[in-house]
C-alpha cells in the first residue's frame, strides 16, 4: 500500500491563505480603481455638458427667456455643482481608502493653520479667530491627515456663519501612546441623538440651507482617522457649538525614539 499523502505544515498552509488573502485584495483594490475611473469620465462629461447648455442659454439667450425660465436654469446650474461636488467628494472617499500610508511626524498645528489661512482666503470678509495649542505631534500620513483636519476646521468655519466672528480653537493630550486633537468652535451645533449618523456617507443633519453639504467631508474624515487606527467622534449642544474629538497615534517624545 502506498503511504497516504501527509497534510502541509500549519505555517504553509497559513502562508496559503495570506497569498489568497492578497490576492483578493488587489482584486478589490482593481474593482475600486475601476470604478473611480468610471465616476470621474462617464458621469462628469454628461454632467458638464448639461451646465454648460444651461450657462450658454442663460447668457445667450437672455431676452428670450422669461423669469421663470431663467430661475429653471438657475436650478440646473446649481443641480450640476452640487454634483460635481458629489462625484468630487466620492473620488476623494475611494482614494483615502485605499491610498498607501506613508507614515512619519506630522505637525498636526501646521495643517491646522494651513487648512485655517485657506479658508480665510476663501472667504476674507469673514471675521475669524483660530487658536491651535503648540506641540502637538501625531504619527501618520501627512498628506492625509491635511485632509482630516481640512474637513473638521470647514466644517467648524461652515456652521459657524450665523456668528460675528469664528472662533476655532485647537488642543491635544497625549493618552497611552496616542494623542487626542480637540476641534471646538462655537457655531450651531447638533442634536446627539443623531451623532452617529453624521459619519455614514450621504447623512446630513442639517440642510443645503443651513449648510450642509453632500455629506461625505465627515465620513472622509472618519476613514482617514480608521486607516491611521484612530477613531473620530463628536459632542454637541445645539446653538452653543460642536467639539469633535480625532484620536490618533502620537509621535515619539524625541526623533530617537523612532
Amino acid at each position: 500500500m502506498s503511504p497516504e499523502p501527509r497534510s502541509a505544515p500549519p505555517a504553509a498552509d497559513a502562508e496559503t491563505r495570506l497569498q489568497e488573502a492578497e490576492r483578493a485584495l488587489q482584486m478589490l483594490r482593481r474593482q475600486q480603481e475601476t470604478l473611480a475611473h468610471g465616476i470621474s469620465h462617464d458621469l462628469r462629461a454628461p454632467l458638464r455638458a448639461i451646465g454648460s447648455y444651461a450657462q450658454i442659454l442663460a447668457a445667450g439667450h437672455a431676452d428670450a427667456i422669461d423669469a421663470r425660465g431663467r430661475d429653471y436654469l438657475d436650478r440646473i446650474c446649481d443641480a450640476t455643482g452640487r454634483m460635481e461636488a458629489l462625484i468630487e467628494g466620492l473620488l476623494q472617499l475611494s482614494h483615502v481608502a485605499r491610498a498607501p500610508l506613508r507614515p512619519e511626524r506630522v505637525d498636526i498645528g501646521l495643517l491646522v493653520e494651513w487648512s485655517a489661512a485657506e479658508l480665510q482666503d476663501a472667504e476674507p470678509e469673514r471675521d475669524a479667530e483660530v487658536t491651535v495649542q503648540p506641540q502637538l505631534v501625531a504619527f501618520g500620513d501627512e498628506r492625509q491627515l491635511k485632509q482630516l483636519f481640512e474637513r473638521l476646521l470647514h466644517n467648524a468655519w461652515k456652521f459657524s456663519r450665523e456668528r460675528d466672528r469664528v472662533r476655532i480653537d485647537v488642543r491635544g493630550e497625549r493618552r497611552d501612546g496616542h494623542i487626542v486633537i480637540s476641534v471646538s468652535d462655537q457655531g450651531s451645533g447638533f442634536d446627539m441623538r443623531y451623532a452617529e449618523r453624521m459619519f455614514e456617507p450621504f447623512q446630513r443633519l442639517h440642510g443645503p440651507e443651513e449648510g450642509g453639504g453632500h455629506g461625505l467631508g465627515l465620513a472622509i474624515a472618519q476613514c482617514i482617522a480608521e486607516r491611521h487606527a484612530g477613531r473620530l467622534w463628536a459632542e454637541s449642544t445645539p446653538g452653543s457649538g460642536s467639539v469633535f474629538h480625532v484620536e490618533l497615534p502620537a509621535a515619539p517624545a524625541s526623533r530617537s525614539e523612532a
